[in-house]
């Protein structure tokens, strides 16, 4: 469960087209690998998971890097930020972050589109078919670990973007997709902390633990 800072959105970011700092993807994909296995002896049997932003991380970085991970599993994340124009108004609300500009990222989500598409799991359906996926999110609602009445906006956009990678997932041929799409919960740790709990047998599986 790689962290990637507080808004480094586990990319290499475009910084209009000059790329460098933040290369979060390069850290985790090739230097954080090379420390580990030569230095600290890691094997290269790998699952990925995360949570948020961690999620589209993970899925990334499985989709991205074909052979790298051997499962992954995404908890409320960011399964697809270009589902409409709300989750790009939000995702570019975080890219803002701390006073970023929000281009620096992945560019301007039209005229830049390719590259949006190239970090949102969605549009890398067909390299996830193969692989074990574990996707879980709250509906937005108050859940049993909230108060009652208490909404979430984000829970609610993320959990539409789950179920439109789900869907795609499916349309594509994936062959080991678990998804737990719980209904009422929000954006927050209880939920977190159970479904990694919950989807621990599918990652340990696929790390070939018994």
């Amino acid at each position: 469960m790689p962290e990637a800072g507080w808004n480094g959105w586990y990319s290499d970011w475009w910084n209009y087209g000059a790329g460098g700092d933040p290369a979060w993807e390069t850290f985790h994909t090739v230097e954080l690998a090379h420390l580990l296995e030569h230095d600290w002896g890691a094997s290269s049997n790998r699952v990925v998971a995360g949570l948020s932003m961690g999620g589209q991380g993970a899925l990334l970085y499985a989709a991205r890097h074909p052979g790298m991970f051997r499962a992954a599993a995404a908890y409320s994340g960011s399964a697809h930020p270009l589902l409409n124009d709300e989750s790009v108004n939000r995702i570019m609300g975080f890219f803002a972050g701390q006073g970023n500009d929000p281009l620096r990222v992945w560019g301007d989500p039209i005229a830049q589109r390719r590259i949006w598409e190239a970090h949102d799991p969605y549009y890398l359906a067909h390299r996830l078919k193969s692989l074990p996926v574990y996707l879980s999110c709250g509906d937005g609602t108050a859940g049993p670990f909230d108060p009652p009445g208490k909404t979430d906006a984000l829970e609610a956009d993320f959990n539409r973007q789950n179920h439109a990678l789900a869907a795609q997932l499916e349309q594509v041929g994936a062959k080991h997709l678990t998804t737990n799409f719980y209904g009422p919960g929000t954006h927050g740790w209880a939920y977190w902390q159970r479904e990694l709990h919950a989807s621990l047998p599918m990652l340990l599986k696929a790390l070939g633990v018994r």
